[in-house]
């Protein structure tokens, strides 16, 4: 009787779980939970002119409430150095400062700001493609 009940909990349980992680069809930007993943689309925290390769995918993209960050993930068409500068001529372009530009032959990272809104993107070489995660905060 006891290994019963005990797989009884642990299917109730694994019920629970999955209702409370499953996707109740609503969209992630306009979800009320402090901490949202979506897909796809520029959360929208981030500002109108924000600067995105025409080249660019966007994947996995993060909206926490609680710290006021948004952050989305990109898959660029582009050797590092390319990305690079990209991100660097179009964030002055749309008036951002770029606190700081720096990294290597594999990595770089980029600090900006505008207003009350601070951000960094981070790219990582993929070969002839890059990385890169942007996030905003103050939003």
């Amino acid at each position: 009787m006891l290994v019963r009940s005990g797989t009884a909990v642990a299917l109730i349980a694994m019920l629970g779980l999955f209702a409370a992680c499953g996707d109740d069809g609503g969209s992630a930007t306009t979800s009320d939970a402090p901490v949202v993943f979506g897909e796809g689309e520029i959360p929208p925290a981030f500002p109108d002119d924000f600067p995105i390769p025409p080249n660019a995918v966007i994947g996995t993209t993060m909206i926490d409430r609680v710290n006021h960050r948004s952050e989305m993930s990109l898959q660029i068409d582009a050797e590092l150095v390319a990305a690079v500068q990209f991100f660097n001529v179009g964030l002055v372009n749309q008036g951002f400062v770029v606190e700081s530009s720096e990294g290597s032959a594999i990595t770089w990272t980029i600090i900006f700001s505008r207003g009350e809104v601070t951000g960094s993107v981070v790219l990582q070489t993929q070969g002839d493609v890059s990385q890169a995660v942007a996030g905003v905060n103050g939003t």
